[in-house]
């Protein structure tokens, strides 16, 4: 005899992606290669709203553009709240900027990206060298962390120089050149600065984090939090494994 209940509904996955939209395709492609050693019925269920016509966020968010911004991702997120997402990652770390000013109610259902890496960072206890776009940079999004004075000596920053050509670099990734042949650029930079490990603080960087995966006999070790959540929801399918952002 079949049980009248019902069974309870499975947590869905929301994405904000096209930011650009190969990191956060990547990203969905990792989400199923780290939970595919089963039937594919139980991998998770996963909503993705990409949209690349979103302005740029550097530029944005560096000249006045905020509310433009803040008002388009509103409407992603209302989109995905209408289709029934548990828990959101917004695939750009720049876009972060923008959660303070976001409603609550959306606030308290999004895994923040930046959360995400200061946990494996105090974790690791290592100097890590941040890649991200100078948007990031200047917006001092990370150094706005309230675990900022904690970690800070495991940060480690470019100079102004290497800044400019770490934001050049995430727009080749961008435009779909090919990632091997940057890795010489970036092992450039962890020598110059004596590191061994960086943080991919643009989500264009999780392209880079598959590709040195994929290496044997690797020297330098990425700090990837999209790469960290793909592994998280293949041993939590509850969605639950990261704190919200406040």
């Amino acid at each position: 005899m079949r049980s009248s209940a019902q069974e309870p509904p499975k947590p869905v996955l929301g994405i904000i992606g096209g930011l650009g939209p190969l990191a956060s395709a990547e990203f969905l492609k990792t989400i199923y290669e780290h939970t595919l050693n089963q039937p594919e019925q139980g991998a998770p269920c996963v909503m993705m709203y990409s949209d690349p016509s979103f302005p740029d966020r550097t530029e944005g968010l560096l000249n006045g553009k905020a509310d433009v911004i803040r008002a388009r991702l509103v409407q992603a997120l209302e989109h995905l709240d209408d289709s029934g997402v548990s828990k959101t990652v917004i695939c750009c770390v720049t876009m972060h900027h923008l959660l303070p000013f976001l409603p609550a109610s959306f606030r308290a259902r999004l895994l923040s990206l930046i959360d995400i890496v200061f946990t494996e960072v105090l974790r690791s206890g290592r100097k890590h060298l941040l890649l991200c776009s100078s948007g990031t940079r200047q917006l001092q999004i990370f150094q706005k962390h309230e675990q900022w004075n904690q970690a800070r000596d495991c940060f480690v920053l470019p100079g102004e120089r290497d800044q400019m050509a770490v934001h050049e670099l995430i727009y080749r990734i961008k435009r779909n050149h090919d990632v091997s042949k940057m890795l010489p650029e970036i092992e450039a930079l962890l020598a110059k600065y004596k590191v061994n490990h960086f943080v991919a603080g643009c989500t264009e960087f999780h392209l880079v984090a598959k590709h040195l995966a994929r290496e044997s006999g690797k020297r330098y070790e990425c700090t990837d939090p999209l790469m960290v959540i793909a592994k998280a929801i293949a041993d939590d399918k509850t969605l639950s494994f990261s704190r919200s952002n406040r």
